[in-house]
């Protein structure tokens, strides 16, 4: 009897074990993908130029980041911005000086975002007057059309020196066309 409760206990050990290395190795697996993230390509809208945007995605693992990531950089380009939407890695992210709109983008991963994604957030000094826009992607529903919410899990507090205008969450990648819309139409005000 008592070695069948102590082969319990090491069973269980064992599975637990085995559970957090897996979940180490896919938050290792997320911040890896963001340094594949160098490129960055121009979007011309058609016609006169509204602004400049710049849209920047950490891909994270399933790349569905950077698929909304570049719903929203075409939703800007259809209201006429000049759009820049480039990695997270890539060289002129840094460079946020001229843009009228600037939004941000990552996976979210047990409640934190992608380390790519708070370095990116803590280390830009976005003109004063851009509009600044931060999304999210992840599996958990819970509170995700709840503004605050969505900025607490992205570490969004009273330490950054920019106002944030917009936040949103995408979770089903069967709405990503809607909600980039009515995430970019908030953003410039026109929800």
């Amino acid at each position: 009897m008592e070695k069948k409760k102590v082969a319990k206990y090491v069973g269980l050990g064992i599975v637990l074990i085995v559970l957090i290395a897996f979940a180490s190795i896919g938050l290792v697996m997320g911040d890896v993908m963001s340094y594949t993230a160098t490129g960055s390509q121009t979007l011309n809208p058609n016609g006169t130029s509204a602004g400049k945007a710049l849209v920047v995605y950490d891909p994270g693992i399933t790349g569905t980041a950077k698929n909304a990531a570049a719903v929203i950089a075409g939703d800007l380009q259809s209201k006429g911005y000049t759009v820049t939407l480039a990695g997270i890695k890539s060289s002129n992210v840094m460079n946020t000086a001229g843009y009228n709109v600037i939004v941000i983008g990552g996976p979210v991963y047990a409640g934190q975002p992608a380390s790519s994604l708070q370095s990116y957030l803590s280390d830009i000094t976005p003109p004063k007057e851009a509009k600044i826009g931060i999304f999210t992607t992840g599996s958990v529903t819970a509170n995700s059309n709840n503004t605050a919410f969505i900025k607490k899990e992205i570490a969004l507090n009273n330490t950054n020196i920019y106002q944030v205008d917009d936040v949103m969450k995408f979770v089903d990648t069967n709405t990503i066309n809607q909600k980039a819309n009515e995430f970019v139409n908030a953003l410039l005000g026109q929800g």
